[in-house]
């Protein structure tokens, strides 16, 4: 495991819900967890503690949601595994592919010429479809690059610092990506939803 990931112990919300360090999760195990957890932590079981009991048992339910929120959702997912290696992600962030930004205006600009077209839904599919795949693209890289990142087999010491740096970078813009993704995907549903109350 690598020397600069930090709170790899008890401390991150995969340990917390008794899951492996890893972007791909089991869902059923994760939700399985998390409801063992809050069943252990339920208001009810602290009716005849301290306040401190209560309010620390209070703490904890909100922890634990968090964590079922931010693993069970790949694009937090990734956000969240950064973090643990000290990369945090910016709205400003420049580090996006000129090529990509230009194909996000391109799927915008149809999205907003959506209405003009004679069949404005079946065209709204065609492009939820491109964007749901490109999402689903890149959870697929995302996962074959923390599963690298993760792995306990170290490459060679002078190539160490080096290759999880790059992998790090890779991992962060595709990251960038998958919010404008996200943002997209969230903008044609509610197109879809509004072109829904025309009909």
């Amino acid at each position: 495991m690598s020397n600069n990931l930090k709170n790899s112990t008890a401390d991150n919300y995969f340990s917390l819900l008794g899951l492996a360090l890893s972007f791909d999760v089991d869902k059923t195990l994760l939700n399985h967890n998390y409801h063992e957890i809050q069943k252990s932590i339920h208001p009810d079981k602290f009716a005849n503690a301290s306040d401190l009991e209560r309010r620390l048992s209070v703490q904890k339910a909100a922890q634990i949601n968090d964590a079922l929120e931010t693993l069970k959702n790949p694009l937090r997912r990734s956000i969240y595994l950064l973090s643990l290696y000290d990369v945090e992600l910016s709205d400003n962030d420049t580090s996006i592919d000129p090529a990509f930004l230009m194909e996000q205006m391109e799927l915008r600009e149809n999205l907003s010429e959506v209405d003009s077209k004679d069949d404005p839904l079946g065209e709204l599919d065609d492009i939820l479809d491109d964007v749901n795949s490109r999402i689903k693209q890149a959870i697929t890289l995302l996962a074959d690059l923390f599963e690298k990142l993760l792995s306990d087999q170290e490459p060679t010491a002078d190539h160490k610092e080096e290759s999880e740096g790059h992998l790090l970078k890779e991992a962060k813009a595709l990251t960038l990506k998958m919010q404008f993704l996200n943002r997209l995907q969230e903008e044609c549903l509610n197109k879809e939803e509004d072109l829904a109350d025309q009909f």
